[in-house]
């Protein structure tokens, strides 16, 4: 019997040592009976790299460590040298301190197969999952990341939404070997790798979601969970009402830094994959762009509402339209 195609999964370290075992362990026990690891330290200065150096000794045909170079100081980068090295034809993405579940990989491998019998496997497609959300020695502290952080992960066929808030965490994304070839062109002005491959599958692919998490996604001293604009949507939150959440409309400062790398983000992506671009995908990230760079207004809030680039909750949606109405012509 043939085996199944390989899964290569990158894993990006930096400082890991802590955890970093427990990961390793836990992907190598995946059920999935055909994966081979592709690490890099980005210059680690504790234990990370000899631990890295003693699983490539002891699995030789399932663990590789690409060779030291100098840091790119961000997992961004790190990512993206682990796909530019990466050859599977599926590929995910790890980070060093969580815990995958028994099924993660088979899980997201079925769901990328049937994407590949609905659309074919040419063109860019994408997996990702729910996570589970746990303490630094593995506690639950709630079952379900996209509840807890009142993310909607079928924004990722919702284009508008999508490119204010993004759905996919990273760490429990499979990509097929079209998305790979597209992800390694990723520019400077990518915020992270797991924001630009989404919007690469939305725009040019497709996209699959597993409901049911698959990793259990550590929170320690070295991370933290943002809440940001999502923390109005909660689901732990006791709802209000309409008048209180639409009275005195401010838009934090962490709010405006966002939009603005999103805008930033938007136009990379314009000028790296314009050409790609239906017509009507095209006209929708240059109206986003023209929220921000437009020095009229009215054409700023107008392009807002006109293609729906909004928020989860009424406040944010509220405090941004104001921000846009103010925001004088240099842009700020």
């Amino acid at each position: 019997m043939n085996r199944p195609p390989v899964v290569e999964v990158l894993l990006a370290t930096y400082n890991g040592a802590r955890f970093l075992p427990e990961q390793v362990d836990s992907v190598l026990a995946q059920d999935y009976e055909n994966i081979r690891i592709l690490a890099r330290d980005d210059g680690s200065s504790d234990e990370t790299a000899e631990l890295l150096a003693q699983y490539a000794a002891r699995f030789p045909s399932r663990f590789r460590v690409m060779p030291a170079s100098p840091g790119g100081g961000s997992p961004k980068d790190n990512f993206l040298l682990l796909m530019q090295a990466s050859t599977a034809d599926y590929v995910c993405f790890c980070d060093q301190d969580d815990v995958w579940l028994p099924d993660k990989v088979s899980k997201s491998k079925q769901a990328i197969d049937r994407l590949e019998r609905e659309w074919g496997p040419e063109g860019p497609l994408l997996v990702f999952t729910d996570l589970r959300l746990v303490d630094d020695k593995l506690h639950e502290i709630h079952p379900s990341f996209w509840s807890y952080m009142g993310i909607r992960p079928e924004r990722i066929h919702r284009l508008p939404r999508l490119l204010v808030q993004g759905v996919v965490t990273g760490c429990t994304a499979m990509l097929n070997r079209a998305l790979v070839e597209r992800a390694v062109r990723m520019p400077e002005d990518a915020y992270m790798h797991d924001r630009w491959i989404s919007w690469l599958a939305a725009f040019l692919g497709h996209s699959g979601i597993v409901s049911t998490p698959t990793v259990l996604y550590r929170q320690h001293g070295g991370n933290a969970v943002g809440t940001g604009s999502n923390a109005e949507c909660s689901s732990t939150q006791t709802p209000r009402p309409l008048w209180q959440k639409i009275s005195h409309p401010r838009i934090a400062p962490e709010h405006v830094n966002r939009w603005e790398i999103d805008q930033r983000q938007a136009g990379a992506f314009l000028r790296a994959h314009g050409a790609e671009l239906r017509p009507a995908h095209r006209a929708l990230v240059q109206g986003f762009l023209r929220c921000q760079a437009s020095r009229s207004r009215m054409v700023r809030v107008a392009s807002l509402i006109r293609y729906g680039f909004y928020h989860v909750g009424v406040k944010p949606n509220l405090a941004m339209m104001i921000h846009l109405w103010k925001m004088d012509q240099d842009g700020r």
